[in-house]
C-alpha cells in the first residue's frame, strides 16, 4: 500500500498573517500622515492666497473708484495707519473707504464706509499727492493724486510676514 504524503499547504501561517497585516498598516499610516501633511500645507497655502487677494482687491477698488473721481473730500494723515478716505465722483456720490484696526476689516460705501470691502487688512494708510506728482498734502483742494497702502500679516513658522503693497491714482480732475 501506498501512502500519500502531501507537502502542500494550503493558506496562510498565522505569522504570514501577521507579518502582513504590520506591513500594511505601516504603508496605510505613512499614507495618512502623507496626505494630512499635504492637506495642511493646502490649507496655509490657500489662506496666504486669500489674504493677499484681499490686499490687492482693496487696492483695484480704490484705484479704480479714485481714477474716475473729481475730488478728495477728505483723507487720513499719511502716518494714520489705520486711515480713511473720501471722494466725489463724476455724479457727485461721496464714496468713503475707512479701515478699522480692530476687526481688520476695510470699509466701503457711499456717504458712510458701511460695506466690509475686505478682511484681515492689518494696515491701510493714504498719502495725498500734489499735482507736480511729488509732494505730498492733506489739504483736499491741492490732491491729485492718491497713493494708498495695505499691509496683511502672514502666519509662518518663523513668525509672522507682513506684505505691504501699495498703488497710486490720478484723480481725473482735468
Amino acid at each position: 500500500m501506498q501512502t500519500k504524503h502531501s507537502n502542500s499547504r494550503i493558506g496562510f501561517t498565522l505569522l504570514e498573517l501577521a507579518v502582513a497585516s504590520g506591513m500594511l498598516s505601516v504603508l496605510t499610516v505613512s499614507c495618512m500622515v502623507l496626505v494630512g501633511t499635504s492637506y495642511d500645507a493646502w490649507n496655509r497655502h490657500e489662506d496666504d492666497h486669500a489674504g493677499r487677494q484681499a490686499g490687492l482687491a482693496v487696492l483695484r477698488h480704490l484705484t479704480r473708484h479714485v481714477r474716475q473721481s473729481k475730488s478728495v473730500m477728505a483723507i487720513s494723515s499719511a502716518k494714520d495707519t489705520s486711515g480713511s478716505l473720501s471722494v466725489t465722483n463724476a455724479d457727485g456720490q461721496i464714496l468713503v473707504w475707512d479701515h478699522d484696526a480692530g476687526t481688520k476689516e476695510v470699509r466701503f460705501g457711499m456717504n458712510t464706509a458701511t460695506d466690509v470691502l475686505a478682511t484681515g487688512i492689518e494696515e491701510f494708510s493714504f498719502v495725498g499727492i500734489k499735482n507736480n506728482g511729488w509732494e505730498t498734502t492733506t489739504a483736499v483742494g491741492e490732491i491729485y493724486s492718491v497713493q494708498c497702502t495695505t499691509t496683511i500679516s502672514l502666519p509662518h513658522l518663523s513668525g509672522p510676514e507682513s506684505i505691504t503693497t501699495s498703488s497710486q491714482a490720478w484723480l481725473r480732475a482735468w
